[in-house]
């Protein structure tokens, strides 16, 4: 990727490989204070809580029998959502099936 960026924006090799660590710098910065990170038109990274889930009956599909499905703590998720144009470059489906 740094290849790419250096020949499309005319910065040498070594000055696209800085900009790419200072951009991972301040998305992983952002995301470690919980906020909302949108990069370019591309995508979005959110930082989401997953709440916790209390023990639970449960049922074993193969033999049937009851089970306890365990408690699970709070977790923390960074959920990706593409934007309209990283939807918009996406291949047709014709093209990712014949890979």
């Amino acid at each position: 990727m740094t290849l790419a960026v250096a020949e499309k924006s005319g910065l040498s090799r070594a000055d696209a490989k800085k900009a790419l660590a200072a951009l991972e710098e301040v998305v992983l910065s952002e995301i470690g204070n919980a906020e909302k990170v949108k990069i370019g038109g591309v995508v979005q990274l959110d930082v989401r809580v997953r709440p916790a889930t209390e023990a639970r009956p449960g049922r074993n599909p193969a033999t049937g029998e009851e089970i306890m499905i365990s408690a699970k703590p709070a977790s923390v998720a960074v959920k990706a959502r593409p934007l309209a144009k990283a939807k918009n470059a996406a291949p047709p489906l014709s093209k990712v099936e014949n890979r």
